[in-house]
């Protein structure tokens, strides 16, 4: 049964007059008969009525009122199905071929729940099955997730660290394959991770980046393209030396992967002969700088016209020496050409001419007050002292301050000092008064380096009808700041991610909680750079990447009176729809719209 309704016209006004009518077979024609004629609906009335006539042929179908619906509950949909989405595009799971767990709850399947947790919300793993529930994870891939707890999370994190080097090369391979120009130059660099708690062999202590010198750490290295997308990435001992993790790497980038001829930038702090040498004899190309203490060693340099520059002068008197050209407000440079195998381009920042300048100051005159109030202190002493210990104090606050070479050896003096006793007695304390003379001549050759940088290279080919360099000065100055966005993926790795600290104990695990990270900021960059090119605005290291999904959720409805439940997504709004087209995730507009 169903209601039609026939139309008749009055006055130029068409009218409609509804009955219940039902379709039957005659001949092999299909016909209709009147049930009951009703007569005139409003389109509210009419409406009601077909609801009716649908419960009636379907049992399952339930009548009921706006008061007797409730939510039973709201779980995260719109922005998992993003990141969901991204992993789905990316293809990812085929990345794990070495002895993936296979099945319903498979590696990469563990995987991808990990990443899209840690794009979304991470959390420790033993917090994430109940994470899952709160979400319309399960839904969304179409698999029952009631089996995922934390035993079967570390049994999975094992085989994802066994699939880290697929993981490597896949990744490489689909973004070469996008853009193999992104290649052309590679950046390497290491920051630190430290534990709570002393279980893990990886772990040790060593010079922390993240101001905890009390936690035993590990180092994390990653190297990425041009275009930010990392594509190796190692954990190493906390105590390693950094310059030492060079050495691997460059033999990928020289033979496990094709980068014939590829430029590697990276950190001063990773600058030794050795490293040099054996990219040269790989035959690659590197971008690097030289440390402070390197500069003056540099063949023909020519610090002397730094001596001239003021801070009150400094942005004339930069612009007017000799063979400087400017790069922008923030660098100036001289290309200083080739001096053996090696080129070295010289600048100078006016701004960090003027940072380096009153930091420096500052600091000495931080330490002479400390000096002061320490001699007052010792004066009024009211035990006797050790001259060690005494001398180790302002040693180590030279350290804190980092301008122990600005200052000679502390020199004590002895004094002795009468103290009461409580009973009324004295007694002497042998106690010292502090001399540290400023060495003038450390803090005048580190007034000429201020501001100034070295950078050094290999691209020493010239022009073959010209005396230039194939490889500019300034193309070379801005290979060197792109380094910029390898310090963006440790900081979204950290603030964003939450790879700090690490709560697993296990090399392997360690291993896989970064890899895991690395993931999802390989889909968060990519979901971001999308969103950047149609909208102009970079939401890699912000909160509103995936914030204006949120309130786009899967909500279960459950009806008082009969106990029926249906869920439902909320329909999305303009700006998602919009955002979603523009960023090539079209599929989720109709998978959200068919479910509404």
């Amino acid at each position: 049964m169903h209601l039609s309704y026939k139309t008749s016209k009055y006055k130029d006004k068409t009218y409609k007059f509804y009955e219940i009518a039902e379709s039957y077979r005659q001949g092999g024609k299909v016909k209709k008969r009147t049930i009951f004629p009703i007569g005139k609906l409003t389109p509210k009335q009419a409406e009601q009525i077909r609801l009716i006539l649908k419960l009636y042929k379907n049992p399952h179908e339930v009548v009921t009122t706006l008061s007797n619906v409730m939510a039973q509950e709201a779980q995260k949909y719109l922005d998992v199905a993003i990141v969901n989405q991204l992993w789905e595009q990316w293809e990812l799971s085929k990345a794990f071929v070495n002895e993936p767990t296979r099945g319903g709850l498979s590696t990469p399947l563990i995987a991808k729940v990990l990443t899209i947790n840690r794009c979304l919300d991470p959390l420790a793993h033993y917090s994430v099955p109940e994470w899952i529930k709160s979400t319309a994870l399960s839904a969304i891939l179409k698999v029952p997730l009631e089996g995922i707890n934390e035993d079967k999370i570390y049994y999975e994190l094992s085989k994802i660290e066994k699939n880290r080097d697929h993981l490597e090369d896949f990744l490489f391979k689909k973004t070469y394959q996008d853009d193999p120009s992104s290649y052309d130059y590679v950046n390497y660099d290491l920051t630190t991770s430290y534990f709570v708690g002393f279980k893990c062999k990886l772990s040790a202590f060593g010079r922390s980046k993240d101001e905890r010198p009390h936690n035993k750490q590990v180092l994390l290295a990653v190297m990425i393209n041009s275009r930010g997308y990392p594509f190796k990435w190692d954990v190493y001992p906390g105590n390693t030396a950094e310059i030492h993790t060079l050495t691997e790497n460059i033999e990928a980038c020289a033979l496990r992967f094709p980068l014939k001829g590829v430029t590697m930038v990276f950190d001063r702090g990773l600058v030794s002969e050795d490293n040099l040498e054996l990219v040269e004899e790989y035959g690659l190309k590197y971008i690097t700088t030289l440390d402070k203490d390197q500069i003056p060693q540099v063949p023909g340099i020519d610090l002397r016209p730094f001596r001239k520059l003021s801070e009150a002068g400094i942005n004339d008197e930069i612009q007017s020496l000799p063979g400087f050209h400017q790069f922008d407000e923030k660098l100036y440079f001289q290309d200083l050409g080739v001096q053996g195998k090696r080129r070295y381009i010289l600048g100078i920042n006016p701004n960090l001419f003027l940072e380096e300048r009153r930091s420096r100051r500052e600091r000495i005159a931080l330490f002479q007050g400390f000096v002061r109030q320490r001699n007052e202190e010792l004066k009024r002493a009211k035990r006797s002292r050790n001259p060690e210990a005494t001398r180790s104090v302002f040693i180590k606050e030279l350290k804190r301050l980092k301008i122990r070479k600005y200052f000679e050896d502390p020199q004590l003096t002895p004094i002795k000092v009468k103290v009461t006793n409580k009973n009324g007695g004295e007694r002497v304390v042998n106690t010292y008064q502090v001399t540290i003379k400023k060495n003038d001549a450390k803090i005048r050759e580190s007034k000429l380096l201020d501001g100034v940088c070295v950078f050094i290279t290999n691209h020493v080919a010239l022009s073959a009808n010209s005396s230039k360099f194939v490889i500019s000065p300034e193309r070379i100055i801005d290979s060197y700041r792109n380094k910029t966005q390898i310090e963006d993926v440790f900081k979204h790795i950290k603030s964003f991610l939450k790879i700090r600290p690490f709560f697993v104990n296990t090399d392997e695990h360690v291993r896989a909680v970064y890899t895991i990270c690395i993931l999802a900021y390989f889909l968060n960059k990519s979901f971001a750079a999308r969103r950047k090119e149609v909208e102009q605005r970079d939401y890699l290291n912000s909160p509103n990447l995936y914030r204006p999904f949120e309130r786009c959720q899967m909500v279960t409805l459950k009806d008082r009176l009969s106990g029926a439940t249906k869920r439902d997504v909320i329909p999305l709004t303009s700006q998602q729809e919009k955002i979603l087209n523009d960023s090539g995730l079209l599929g989720l507009i109709k998978t959200v719209t068919k479910k509404s």
